[in-house]
């Protein structure tokens, strides 16, 4: 009678959890149609901060200074290093609205690894985060891609320096990767030396600009945080909000590598950036990747190390 009790109950688990999915799915798969066209009947698709980018690239073209005093909520307002704007050249090459639909899919990509599988990349779109910054066309997907794949492969902690240069947050991953995960240690310090012969070779060929961006966090450090969205500890000095943000972050990750727990330490380096706002919390969605085996939606199965690609480990909520 009790097994029984026990099968009926595992059933009614089940139907629940299919039919919430189902919603889910449906609301998500809606959701980003009704995006996608309204993106498209508006001004055929333009994305807000690759338009930055793509602007960046054309003054590198042009010769013309990357950088001038603006506020949070500018549009076409370059924040990054210079040596970012070099790289993004050849798309700049590219009609802008073609290079906003690039950088868009390859958010959705970025959506898809983070998550772990299309089903599960439709369900996100449901949290508006997520489909907030597909919009926008911002690097928070592909950052959050970057850490997750530091997480499971060694070999992603080549490209975690160019994540932190972008938004700084991702740095709080490199205490958990190193004292927890030790075979990232020599990838970290390779990439890093990689990073910087780039910067170096940024700097020889073009150092008024690299000026030009030092400069950047003396105005920035004052700046007023508002906008759309944004979120502020201290709206009206913006060095200080992000020292605060950042500094509680830090304690967030270094208690993910005492309490081993990879997740807490992906949320810390993923939400942290100079600038918080809600869409700014769409890689929270990654978290469905560190869930324990056993949970819904995960399958038992034995994966020989041997059959794992170079470098690869399990994602797990304890490491």
């Amino acid at each position: 009678m009790a097994s029984l009790l026990g099968a009926s109950s595992t059933s009614g688990r089940r139907s629940w959890l299919w039919a919430l999915t189902l919603l889910c799915t449906v609301l998500g798969g809606s959701l980003a149609l009704a995006s996608a066209l309204y993106l498209i009947g508006h001004d055929g698709g333009r994305a807000y901060d690759t338009q930055a980018y793509w602007i960046a690239g054309r003054r590198v073209l042009d010769g013309t200074a990357l950088y001038s005093q603006a506020s949070v909520s500018d549009l076409g307002a370059y924040k990054y290093p210079p040596v970012f704007a070099q790289i993004f050249v050849p798309a700049a090459l590219l009609p802008e609205l073609l290079v906003a639909w690039l950088w868009r899919i390859s958010g959705v990509l970025c959506l898809r690894y983070i998550v772990g599988s299309w089903r599960a990349a439709i369900v996100a779109c449901a949290f508006i985060p997520v489909l907030t910054e597909l919009s926008l066309g911002n690097v928070t997907l592909q950052l959050a891609a970057v850490l997750v794949f530091a997480m499971r492969d060694r070999r992603g902690a080549y490209l975690l320096p160019w994540a932190v240069a972008l938004k700084f947050g991702p740095a709080l991953l490199v205490p958990f990767l190193w004292f927890r995960k030790p075979a990232t240690r020599r990838p970290l310090v390779a990439g890093t030396a990689v990073f910087a012969a780039a910067c170096l070779t940024s700097y020889a060929i073009a150092p008024g600009a690299w000026s030009d961006y030092v400069a950047t966090f003396g105005w920035e450090n004052g700046s007023l945080m508002s906008g759309g969205g944004v979120i502020a500890v201290v709206p009206s000095w913006g060095g200080l909000d992000f020292v605060l943000r950042f500094a509680f972050a830090g304690v967030v990750a270094l208690y993910a590598v005492y309490s081993r727990r990879g997740w807490l330490a992906y949320a810390a380096a993923a939400v942290t950036c100079p600038v918080m706002a809600i869409s700014r919390l769409a890689p929270l969605v990654g978290l469905w990747r560190f869930r324990p085996a056993g949970w819904p939606g995960t399958r038992r199965r034995t994966v020989r190390k041997a059959d794992m690609p170079p470098g690869a480990q399990p994602l797990e909520a304890s490491s």
